[in-house]
């Protein structure tokens, strides 16, 4: 697709790219000539457009004030348009960037600069996300959004210079005595301050005029008009209450914001200049999620990393929010929309359901969850609200038996008993349902602003599309959101608070959030009393990462409920691999939940700079049992992901029945043999014969005799040469005899006497390595990680001289089965599907992926078939002996000949499946083996550890 729409834009076929792939509509205005000049006109061509949204193509390429003209002359006859500029070699797409400032709004022409002959990933994702859906059927106001998303830099540079602001008036009173708690305090009050000033609170730019003509220059009395400004800010008004003339505009805002006694002392003039720098920037259209990254800016590592902190992107929290319960609401009100017979009392039932929902993210941070929960079921409100508006016959409202034109800025009376007239557009979905709980309590406080800041923006936008917006100040409603206090320092600890205390769960509770990122090895002490608190005494946590002590708090909390809710949490990716997954989903499905959607394996991203690489999943859950389960797949961790409906998605994140795979002490199949460790030398080196060493070893006759190849993680995938000296059978005289074998076997004793662990101290055989693992047969030898993209397992057979380390598992294979066995595609399939991973890599684990893999007992003829097409896989590797193992299974570079012993080999191991058709991918084979293991389980005496 991006190749066809870079072909389209360079060969200026712009008709064609909006009407055949982007799915716009036909247009609809003739061509507009402009004169620019005296002697210059420019023609625009109408070229596309939807609902009023227009694109025109001007097939000339002028100077940027005569871009401006012409498009000022679009503008009186298409308030919203894309203009493209363009000649052979270059072409600027530029659309009307709109700030608004106060009760004034100025638009920006931004541009975007595409030269032919140069790849433009950029301009093409924009182009994706303006596409529309074959179904979709968009408000005016919608695409609209969706352009403004795509195409708007403006927001997104001032999203990204807000975080370095708030970095630096961090800066600026942390240098002075200022306690941290009464630093967070305010950089949410001037937060809250200067998003006031952009939106409609206030007269425009009210508080940076304060800060401009009523402190000094140099900062020497800035703390004192900040402390008055506070103080006024919380203090009710009277008839009979002067009001300084500094102060005369600002309103009373009641609420938690400003309630807090704090004083502030000197804090300079780098305060006041962060301060006024922050206020030349535009905040009343900045990306809610910016606000945790603006929280983490000024946070340091350490700190981060304490509280197990990962700030969610908007991308990623909606990937959770949207399959959760977004989609489902607002595919109602597509169908309620188009339900001619039955709309209004549809989409009053369904504004009905939104101010129903209550929203509970119990690890919240800064709010950004509940940032973005809130704000979609704003906007979609103000869409049914608009709906029912356009039902109603446009803009008129019915009071008191007579029609009544709706003007901005005024609010309709609403006669609440005549169902024909404009519904009443107060909104029903209220920061009083929105929860959340928060340990640390400067993200709490940014939380606590962040959501009074976003319901301004949400009264911004419906001011715009229905003229009337409520008046908010002083603030009756704000979201509550629980956090840790001086008084009460475990207040703000979810796992320890009854989340009950916040609300009575019901149909209509929706759990969700991004709860701390933290693995057995490095949660504390503390952290694994709580995740024991959270399953409760009986529970063997074993590995279980913190993350799933709020699955256990979610579930008992729910299940409170007549009719539960919905949830879902962004974690790891390890609570749906290896021992993790029985542990954690055995409890989930036994309580009646069902994987409802889920995203396998994806790089999460954050709006933080210096943002951690974590590969992570999301899961959601409901006990509803009739919809497909939706899975969204990622090609590779940063692709995007591709969506697919299946019945059922397990544990695993598979379409497969719910099979939870526990770790075997012994091999479930009758074919398979169990796996060793290889040989642990524990030598400092000293038994290990390096290449720059070989020559001068086997000029030692005696030690030449003891000289055996040696495999260790990086010989065995990149055939690396390395030797070792086994001196299990050296005959006693040998030592005295060889230079060689006496210097180096001293140095073992001595590197071992020095040992801390006395079992090394006390092992006598210093000729020896420390565990012995010399194989009597041909072998395997298994690295313990693969890269996820081979599509087998990358084993190599040898012959029982080599010696294998510790590096590596491996397993004795007399006659080629096991090779087999372990290089079909059923073996990576299930390897991918049950085993444990580093990042994305594979991670081999004998109890877990080899002793439970379910290969079937075999006949004469099945296994004499399935060791001869083994045997063929190595044939095919033999005729390219320079190519190591890596290079072999490089996924774009395998050659013909062992891409059909292999594919020869999986057919050989399918059919002793049972598999009577050909398999094409790993999930076809995954249902094989799941419904394999479940059978097999039944009948076998292997026992679970």
């Amino acid at each position: 697709m991006p190749t066809n729409l870079l072909n389209l834009i360079e060969s200026h076929a712009y008709q064609r790219l909006f009407l055949e792939h982007l799915r716009w509509s036909r247009p609809d205005m003739q061509s507009l000539k402009v004169m620019v000049d005296e002697s210059k006109t420019l023609t625009a061509v109408n070229v596309s457009s939807y609902k009023g949204l227009r694109v025109w193509a001007c097939p000339e390429l002028p100077s940027s004030s005569d871009q401006v003209a012409v498009d000022r002359a679009i503008a009186k006859i298409s308030t919203d348009r894309i203009v493209i500029f363009h000649n052979d070699e270059k072409q600027v797409w530029r659309w009307p960037s709109r700030i608004v400032k106060g009760s004034s709004t100025t638009t920006r022409l931004t541009s975007h600069v595409h030269i032919t002959g140069k790849g433009n990933p950029k301009l093409i994702d924009r182009l994706s996300r303006i596409t529309l859906g074959a179904r979709e059927d968009l408000t005016a106001t919608e695409v609209i959004d969706r352009v403004k998303q795509a195409f708007d830099v403006e927001t997104e540079n001032e999203s990204k210079r807000a975080s370095k602001l708030m970095a630096s008036m961090y800066s600026a009173l942390s240098t002075s005595s200022i306690p941290e708690h009464d630093i967070s305090v305010t950089l949410a009050r001037i937060l809250f301050l200067i998003f006031g000033d952009d939106t409609d609170m206030w007269k425009a730019d009210q508080f940076q005029n304060f800060i401009i003509n009523h402190t000094e220059p140099d900062g020497s009395n800035l703390a004192d008009r900040l402390n008055e400004l506070f103080t006024y800010l919380n203090t009710p008004p009277t008839s009979s209450r002067p009001i300084p003339s500094h102060l005369q505009g600002f309103k009373y805002v009641n609420g938690g914001i400003f309630a807090e006694a704090i004083e502030l002392t000197s804090v300079g003039s780098d305060l006041r200049a962060a301060i006024l720098d922050a206020c030349g920037t535009d905040w009343s259209d900045i990306s809610p999620a910016i606000f945790g990254s603006m929280f983490q800016s000024v946070r340091n590592a350490e700190t981060r990393r304490e509280f197990g902190e990962h700030y969610t992107s908007e991308r990623d929290i909606l990937r959770t929010l949207n399959p959760l319960f977004l989609d489902e609401l607002r595919q109602e009100f597509f169908d309620a929309s188009t339900d001619h017979k039955n709309a209004r009392k549809r989409l009053r039932a369904l504004r009905q359901r939104l101010s129903k929902i209550q929203f509970l993210d119990p690890a919240c941070g800064c709010g950004n969850f509940i940032i973005i929960a809130y704000r979609e079921l704003r906007l979609l409100e103000i869409a049914i609200i608009e709906k029912l508006r356009e039902l109603s016959g446009g803009r008129s409202v019915f009071t008191e038996g007579q029609t009544t034109l709706l003007l901005p800025g005024t609010q309709p009376k609403i006669r609440q008993d005549n169902q024909d007239s404009l519904d009443d557009p107060t909104p029903g979905v209220t920061l009083d349902n929105f929860y959340g709980i928060e340990i640390d309590e400067w993200p709490a406080k940014i939380a606590e602003t962040a959501m009074f800041l976003t319901e301004q923006q949400c009264d911004l936008q419906m001011q715009k599309r229905l003229a009337f917006a409520p008046e908010r100040l002083p603030i009756l409603q704000q979201a509550t959101i629980v956090t840790s206090t001086r008084e009460n320092p475990q207040r703000g600890n979810s796992l320890r608070l009854d989340w009950n205390e916040l609300f009575e769960p019901d149909e209509n509770s929706v759990v969700a959030g991004n709860p701390p990122f933290l693995g057995d090895n490095t949660r504390g002490v503390d952290q694994k009393a709580d995740l024991q608190a959270a399953w409760g005494d009986s529970k063997d946590l074993s590995r279980l990462d913190y993350v799933t002590a709020w699955h256990a708090k979610t579930m008992r909390f729910l299940d409170k409920s007549v009719s539960v809710g919905v949830w879902a949490f962004v974690t790891t990716n390890s609570i749906t691999q290896g021992d993790q997954v029985p542990r954690l989903f055995g409890q989930v499905f036994a309580d009646g939940w069902r994987i409802k959607f889920a995203h396998r394996t994806f790089a999460w991203s954050s709006e933080a700079p210096g943002a951690a690489a974590v590969h992570c999943v999301i899961v959601g859950f409901t006990k509803e049992k009739k919809t497909p389960a939706r899975l969204f797949t990622y090609p590779t961790p940063k692709a995007q992901p591709v969506e697919s409906s299946v019945e059922n998605s397990n544990a695993y994140l598979l379409d497969a029945k719910n099979v939870l795979v526990e770790k075997h002490s012994t091999v479930l199949s009758p074919e398979l043999l169990p796996t060793a460790y290889g040989s642990k030398p524990t030598d400092d080196g000293n038994l290990i014969v390096e290449p720059e060493d070989y020559a001068d070893v086997m000029a030692d006759p005696v030690a030449a005799k003891y000289v055996h190849r040696y495999i260790g993680a990086k010989e065995l995938l990149h055939n690396v040469d390395r030797w070792c000296l086994w001196l299990e059978d050296m005959e006693p005289q040998d030592l005295q005899r060889s230079p060689v074998l006496k210097k180096r076997v001293a140095a073992v004793r001595d590197f071992r006497q020095a040992s801390k662990a006395a079992s090394t101290r006390d092992y006598p055989h210093h000729h020896l390595f420390r565990q012995l693992a010399k194989q009597d047969s041909d072998y395997i030898c298994i690295p313990i990680h693969v890269s996820e993209t081979r599509k087998y397992y990358t084993v190599a057979r040898y012959s029982e001289d080599v010696i294998a380390s510790n590096a590596n598992f491996i397993i004795r294979d007399p006659d080629g089965l096991q090779f087999a066995a372990m290089s079909s595609g059923m073996f990576i399939a299930w390897q991918k599907a049950i085993g444990g991973r580093l990042e994305s890599r594979l991670r081999f684990a004998s109890t877990l992926t080899w002793y439970t893999f379910p290969f079937p007992a075999l006949n004469d003829k099945q296994r004499a078939e399935i060791i001869v097409a083994g045997q063929r896989v190595l044939d095919a590797r033999a005729l390219y002996p320079e190519r190591s193992l890596a290079e072999h299974y490089n996924p774009l570079a395998m050659a013909p000949e062992l891409v059909e012993a292999h594919t020869n080999l999986d057919g050989v191991v399918d059919r002793a499946f049972g598999v009577t058709s050909t398999l094409s991918s790993d999930e076809e084979r995954q249902r094989v083996l799941f419904a394999a293991y479940e059978r097999m389980k039944a009948f076998s005496p292997a026992s679970t550890l």
